[in-house]
């Protein structure tokens, strides 16, 4: 091997390393948001665990690139993008949700794995719904077959930095869903909603499960973030 080609080599084996010394691997559990970093003047390759179907909550914020059936490159074209992405896979049929945003550590790569991919739905509950499936229906305002839906005004919690008050109850048989509205209690600071500091447990409900948000900071352009959580027994 000549010179030349030894140093082509080893020139790719430090690029491979250094793609995969910056890679995250996520494993999904089917409740969790997938967190997605990304940076603008930079490309993140999302890696699915299956071939799926994309749809954005702002197209015009982000171009994106198909590189193959499992991987989507994403370009933000803004310095500043928070956003949910829905993808549905092919394969199961799963809605998985993710968070797009440019607050998040950059990461070139992001790889999704899901063990539970062949033993079915991770998250799926006996009435046949999942987690996210039921998150996704609250987000649209999709009302599941089994589910009433009830008005509601009750204080969640109240308790600085957040304020959470329910607006609407959804409840089967085996599962729960409240969507609510979270408002901070220092209007001129920036509050991050991080669920896992927002554990509002209703024991009627069932167990809490999972929670996401229209918005994931509070601050003095954005006062209030509507929320969705679910429960199930």
């Amino acid at each position: 091997m000549t010179p030349e080609a030894i140093r082509g080599v080893a020139a790719s084996v430090l690029a491979a390393a250094f793609v995969s010394a910056q890679a995250v691997d996520i494993e999904w559990d089917g409740i969790s948001y997938l967190r997605v970093p990304v940076k603008l003047g930079s490309d993140t390759r999302l890696v699915m665990p299956e071939p799926f179907d994309d749809a954005w909550e702002h197209d015009d914020e982000i171009s994106t690139t198909l590189l193959d059936a499992r991987t989507l490159i994403v370009r933000p074209r803004t310095a500043k993008i928070e956003q949910r992405l829905t993808l549905r896979g092919r394969s199961s049929g799963l809605l998985y949700l993710a968070r797009v945003s440019t607050a998040l550590p950059y990461t070139p790569v992001v790889i999704v794995h899901s063990s539970n991919l062949k033993n079915g739905a991770p998250g799926e509950s006996s009435d046949g719904l999942s987690i996210t499936a039921l998150l996704r229906a609250m987000m649209l305002g999709t009302i599941p077959p089994g589910f009433r839906v009830e008005r509601s005004t009750r204080v969640l919690l109240d308790q600085p930095p957040y304020r959470v008050v329910a607006e609407h109850l959804w409840q089967s048989f085996r599962q729960a869903g409240v969507i609510a509205r979270v408002t901070s209690a220092f209007p001129q600071r920036t509050v991050p909603i991080v669920p896992a500091n927002i554990q509002i447990q209703i024991p009627q409900l069932g167990s809490l499960r999972a929670m996401a948000a229209d918005e994931y900071e509070l601050g003095p352009e954005q006062l209030s973030s509507r929320v969705y959580i679910v429960y199930g027994r």
